[in-house]
C-alpha cells in the first residue's frame, strides 16, 4: 500500500492562504506522504467550489506539476463532483461531459484514477421509490463515463459518499449494473456511517472492488451534541476526529484492508477540529502505528 494525503485534508489552509500549494508538497515530503490524491474543490477560491474547474485552472495545474516533479510524490487520483439524477437533461449532459474532461486531464497528467460523485453528496430523497427512479440515468452515465476511460487509461470508481449512493449494496449494485472492468470503488471506511452502515462490516464488504481506500475517523452519538456536528440518514450524529482518536474500530479497519490483499493507493482524508497540520501528522502516526502493529502479530 502507498500511504498518502488527499488534498481535502489541506483545504482550510488552502481556502484561507496560509498553506500554498509549495508548502504542502513541502508538507507532505516531510512526513513521508508517498501521493497526494487531489479532490479538486480543494484549489477552488472560497465560495466557488460548485463552479470551479481544474481542468481550466492552469496555473494550479502547473505549480501541481511542478512541486509533485520536485519532491518526487506522485498525484495518484483526482475526486470531482458530479450530479447526473434530479436534474434536467441538459445539465446532466454538461456535468457528464465536464467529468470526461477530468479524464482527459488525467491522461495528460500521467493519473490512473478519478473518482466522480453520481448525485449531490447533500442529496437526501433517498426512500426506495426515489432510488429506483434515478438508478437507470446514474447507471446510463456512468458506463458512458466508464468507455470514455478506457480509452485513456483510466479507472473511474464512485465512493460511499453522502446519503444518495451509499451503502455497501447500493454501491455493489451500481458496479454490477454498469459492468465495467474499469469502474470500480473508491472505499471511503468511515462515509458507511452517514447511512449508518458499521463501518467494519461494509468496508470489509467492499474491499474487493476498491480502486482506492480513504482513511478517516468518526465521533459518533446518538443525540445531539450541538453545533458542528451531521446528521446521519438514521438520525445519529457524527464529527471527524483524528485518525485513532474517534469511535470508529480504526485498527480493524486496517486489518479488514491488509487481510484483504488491498496494495493500492491509501489516503488520509482529514476533517476533524483539531488544528490540521497537527491533527494530520497525528493520524498518518497513527496509521503507521497500527499497520506496524498488525505486520509485526
Amino acid at each position: 500500500m502507498k500511504l498518502g494525503m488527499s488534498s481535502y485534508s489541506f483545504r482550510p489552509l488552502l481556502a484561507d492562504g496560509s498553506l500554498q500549494i509549495e508548502g504542502m508538497f513541502d508538507w507532505m515530503q516531510a512526513h513521508d506522504a508517498e501521493h497526494l490524491e487531489i479532490a479538486t474543490f480543494s484549489f477552488s477560491p472560497p465560495g466557488q467550489e460548485a463552479a470551479y474547474d481544474l481542468t481550466t485552472d492552469t496555473g494550479t495545474l502547473e505549480r501541481v506539476k511542478a512541486n509533485s516533479a520536485r519532491t518526487g510524490i506522485p498525484v495518484s487520483g483526482l475526486c470531482m463532483a458530479a450530479k447526473f439524477a434530479f436534474v434536467d437533461a441538459d445539465e446532466r449532459r454538461a456535468q457528464i461531459e465536464q467529468v470526461k474532461r477530468h479524464i482527459e486531464l488525467c491522461n495528460r497528467l500521467g493519473i490512473g484514477l478519478l473518482r466522480h460523485d453520481v448525485v449531490l453528496w447533500s442529496q437526501r430523497l433517498t426512500d426506495a421509490a426515489a432510488f429506483e427512479g434515478a438508478f437507470p440515468s446514474i447507471v446510463d452515465a456512468c458506463r458512458e463515463i466508464a468507455d470514455f476511460a478506457a480509452g485513456h487509461g483510466v479507472t473511474t470508481s464512485v465512493e460511499d459518499h453522502g446519503f444518495f449512493m451509499n451503502g455497501s449494496g447500493r454501491i455493489q449494485r451500481l458496479l454490477h449494473a454498469v459492468g465495467k472492468s474499469n469502474f470500480k470503488f473508491t472505499v471511503d471506511v468511515g462515509n458507511f456511517l452517514c447511512v449508518d452502515e458499521d463501518a467494519v462490516v461494509a468496508t470489509r464488504a467492499s474491499l474487493g472492488d476498491a480502486s482506492f481506500v480513504h482513511l478517516k475517523d468518526f465521533y459518533v452519538r446518538r443525540t445531539n451534541p450541538g453545533p458542528g456536528w451531521l446528521q446521519t440518514l438514521g438520525g445519529q450524529f457524527i464529527r471527524g476526529s483524528v485518525f485513532g482518536f474517534g469511535d470508529l474500530e480504526t485498527k480493524m479497519i486496517l486489518e479488514a484492508v491488509v487481510a484483504s490483499g488491498y496494495d493500492g493507493f491509501v489516503s488520509l482524508e482529514y476533517e476533524a477540529n483539531e488544528p490540521t497540520l497537527q491533527g494530520c501528522a497525528t493520524s498518518l502516526g497513527n496509521i503507521r502505528r497500527m499497520l506496524a502493529e498488525i505486520k509485526a502479530a
